[in-house]
């Protein structure tokens, strides 16, 4: 369930440039409020709307990066890639360039492929597999902010008081 305002969850999303933020309990309310409908979406077909979503995220996404970054440095093919509004662009060898490069995983996962991690370089992974990985992986792109609780059972295991943060990205 998602709440909006300053409610606790284990979850808690900024996002619109700070404009709006959101505490849930699991990752599929957060992105019931970044995906219209998610929540209805049968549990089968999630992934494949979590790609739609990183594919129309991705332009936005990567020119966020190219801004934040020198692109003084990068080469007229860097650039070339860099630049490139398909979403299913390809991995290089090794991605050298100043600027990290963004990419979808579902795109290298046909066919029991292996995905090219070993690829090397400043690459930005979207991470579609799952609801908490492309929560997170929106969180390391920049898209928005995200703040993870530690469970509830470290304070009941000995720990003192309320439990603290237990990570945040982004």
């Amino acid at each position: 369930m998602a709440r909006v305002g300053n409610e606790e969850g284990r979850y808690r999303m900024v996002w619109a440039a700070g404009e709006r933020s959101v505490s849930a309990d699991d990752p599929a309310a957060l992105l019931a409020e970044l995906i219209a409908g998610y929540q209805a979406v049968p549990e089968g077909r999630r992934r494949a709307v979590r790609t739609e979503h990183a594919e129309l995220s991705l332009r936005r996404i990567q020119r966020r990066v190219l801004d934040a970054y020198d692109s003084f440095d990068c080469d007229s093919e860097e650039m070339q890639v860099l630049l490139n509004d398909r979403a299913n662009r390809r991995v290089p060898q090794r991605w050298s360039a100043p600027v990290p490069l963004v990419l979808i995983d579902a795109h290298f996962a046909e066919a029991g492929a292996d995905r090219p991690r070993e690829a090397g370089g400043r690459i930005i992974w979207l991470e579609t597999e799952d609801e908490e990985s492309y929560v997170r992986s929106l969180a390391v792109a920049g898209e928005i902010f995200l703040v993870i609780r530690q469970d509830a059972v470290g304070a009941a295991a000995g720990g003192r008081g309320r439990p603290g943060v237990g990570a945040a990205v982004g």
